[in-house]
């Protein structure tokens, strides 16, 4: 008999949920947690969350702590009952005795069994599966019920809450705190920092010239379906290319709705973005203040990771940015992720600190360096070149 693949399993139960149990109304399907993503999510017929780990073979019982730490993540976000479930083609005893300990629900669904229930009430989901071997666009086109719909509250942004919203980011700072309102506080108190600061620097042994436009207050913007809302703080450059000045600005606000809803009390992320020049070769870097926040504190990490798309920058072209940056005196370390990268350093920023001004500005001119060598680098038809540096790339 043809051996149903978990992604196979997964069209299936998509399309015929009461093969798990009767009256489930599907939610997410691979919806994000975190780092990681759960398989399928329903709402049962009393209302509660259903969270279902598929495994194409054996469950073991590695598989229990992953759906635990699932659900345990869920329930610290929502006011809502939610349970866990196992599926797979067999469950041995200890792991039943293990999840039953737990409140971790399982479920046998072996191959015969759907090709089985298939055979008797929908033959040509069989004849696709079963025998042409071939997943079934019809999952795709299954209706689901959006979080929004769920929990019966509305998106700050408007628009349907999905799961990427109820859990931290992959990139979530482990100096967060457990409580949403501490770390919007700290992060409102940084933003304001920025606001208030006349920031005006020389660069890169004084070859470039920012200058925030003290004349032209910070305009409130909302854009991108309001998943972006926040300030424009207009900034000019100047260097030898130039003379006249280039317009840049700093951005802070929102952008999106990653894992915002357990990190900030509002519900909404907090992001710097430098932008410099405009039109279609302007280029921007951005600072999540999700990855970078120490809320007990009162500070920010003191360095930021240096991280590039490589179809906009080829990883061939990495090095060398490393290379003007350093040659310039910005400090490039290695991180000690298990996942190696490169880290910007930048120095104490802290809320506490009497420099804190300074320190700020000091965030703010590593970001517009990485952001000019970045757009030099890209080259005059994507990026902005600078005179300065062309001995490091023509």
């Amino acid at each position: 008999m043809y051996i149903l693949s978990e992604k196979e399993l997964e069209d299936v139960l998509v399309i015929h949920p009461e093969l798990i149990e009767e009256g489930l109304a599907l939610m997410e399907r691979q919806g994000q947690l975190e780092s990681r993503r759960t398989d399928l999510t329903f709402r049962d017929k009393n209302g509660h969350v259903l969270l279902v780990e598929l495994k194409k073979d054996m469950i073991q019982l590695e598989h229990i702590e992953q759906i635990l730490d699932y659900v345990n993540r869920l329930k610290r976000t929502i006011k809502k009952n939610v349970r866990g479930m196992l599926v797979g083609q067999t469950v041995p005893e200890e792991v039943k005795n293990v999840c039953n300990q737990n409140n971790i629900e399982w479920k046998e669904i072996k191959t015969e069994t759907v090709f089985n229930y298939l055979k008797e009430v929908d033959k040509p989901l069989l004849k696709d599966i079963f025998q042409k071997g071939k997943l079934h666009k019809k999952a795709k086109s299954v209706e689901k019920m959006s979080f929004q719909e769920y929990l019966k509250e509305t998106s700050p942004f408007g628009i349907p809450y999905t799961s990427y919203q109820f859990f931290m980011p992959k990139d979530a700072s482990p100096e967060l705190s457990q409580d949403p309102k501490a770390n919007q506080e700290v992060a409102d108190a940084f933003f304001k920092k920025i606001m208030d600061l006349p920031f005006h620097r020389f660069l890169f042994d004084e070859q470039i010239e920012i200058r925030r436009n003290l004349e032209s207050p910070p305009i409130k913007v909302s854009k991108a379906k309001n998943t972006w809302q926040g300030y424009e703080i207009p900034y000019t450059l100047f260097s030898q290319d130039f003379p006249e000045g280039l317009p840049c600005e700093i951005y802070i606000g929102s952008i999106g709705y990653r894992g915002n809803k357990p990190v900030f009390a509002d519900h909404i992320s907090r992001f710097i973005q430098v932008k410099v020049g405009k039109g279609k070769n302007h280029v921007t870097t951005q600072y999540g203040f999700h990855k970078y926040l120490r809320t007990e504190k009162r500070a920010l990490f003191p360095y930021y990771e240096l991280k590039f798309n490589a179809k906009g920058l080829p990883k061939r072209l990495w090095e060398d940015v490393y290379q003007a940056l350093s040659s310039f005196g910005y400090y490039i370390q290695d991180s000690s992720n298990q996942k190696p990268s490169k880290l910007l350093w930048i120095g104490e920023i802290s809320l506490e600190d009497k420099q804190v001004d300074q320190q700020v500005g000091n965030l703010i001119e590593a970001l517009f360096a990485v952001t000019i060598v970045k757009a030099h680098f890209k080259g005059k038809d994507k990026g902005i070149e600078f005179d300065f540096l062309r001995s490091f790339y023509k």
